[in-house]
């Protein structure tokens, strides 16, 4: 009777233990969840805000020629594929401290370069195959080029060989940063946001 006694103690005591360790690891993958889809939710939505800025800034911010001039006109007024020779004239501008040109200088190479940056941190965030430096470049130069060719038909800023380049630079640098993990553990929508997971 004291051997059938203690064997039900053994096992209910071994139903607790392996109860307790099933509820605390279900808890852990619930709070893992959650903290993943919060973090998606936070993601997508700063993602979304992005794209809206962007699109304001790039087409609405800017005064259209639409119906004021030929095609012709502003192709031969507003385009450049000389790669660099805007960011040469603009930085001349810059280092002779000029009072009407340079601020605007200032404002068209570094503004060009921090435009994009973003999209270095939001694609990779979001998709795992943009996480490859080449698929991402590719990406990248398409959506640009994609908002240059917009800009023409629109009539609206300059389509510039140098805007490319500035625009694919900082997309490149808003990647770099997606090597970090800290950016990884903040950033990305499939990683935990808890050290070490």
């Amino acid at each position: 009777m004291f051997t059938t006694s203690r064997n039900s103690i053994q096992i209910r005591s071994w139903r607790l233990s392996t109860s307790g360790d099933f509820h605390g690891k279900r808890t852990s993958i619930l709070l893992l969840l959650t903290d993943l889809r919060i973090k998606r939710i936070i993601v997508f939505t700063l993602f979304a805000v992005y794209i809206i800025c962007a699109v304001f800034m790039l087409f609405f911010m800017r005064e259209s020629l639409l119906g004021r001039c030929s095609y012709g006109e502003y192709f031969r007024e507003n385009t450049n594929f000389v790669p660099f020779r805007t960011v040469i004239e603009f930085a001349g501008y810059i280092r002779d401290y000029d009072t009407v040109y340079g601020d605007i200088s200032f404002e068209n190479i570094f503004g060009n370069v921090i435009a994009l940056m973003p999209i270095g941190f939001f694609f990779p965030a979001i998709w795992k195959k943009q996480r490859r430096f080449g698929s991402f470049l590719l990406t990248a130069s398409a959506v640009i080029s994609g908002v240059e060719t917009i800009q023409f038909i629109a009539m609206c800023g300059a389509c510039d060989i140098d805007d490319f380049i500035l625009n694919l630079t900082g997309a490149v640098m808003g990647f770099g940063f997606t090597r970090l993990n800290i950016v990884k553990r903040l950033m990305f929508i499939d990683v935990s946001l808890k050290k070490g997971e």
